[in-house]
């Protein structure tokens, strides 16, 4: 799958997130998702979009 899929914001915050938590930044948000944590994070619900409309599965197929 692919980023074609998000929006420009979904895209911008995944992109920040994706920064701010370096190479490990995919499990990090699975557990964050997995615990609701996602919501304290800036753009938090940009993040949540994408799990309920993508979900876990497209994250760990995710090539970035």
């Amino acid at each position: 799958m692919t980023d074609d899929q998000l929006n420009d914001e979904q895209r911008a915050a995944l992109e920040k997130f994706k920064t701010k938590y370096g190479k490990n930044w995919k499990l990090v948000l699975a557990e964050k998702w997995w615990t609701g944590a996602d919501a304290a994070e800036p753009d938090g619900h940009l993040l949540r979009q994408i799990r309920n409309r993508l979900g876990p599965e497209w994250l760990a197929s995710y090539d970035y």
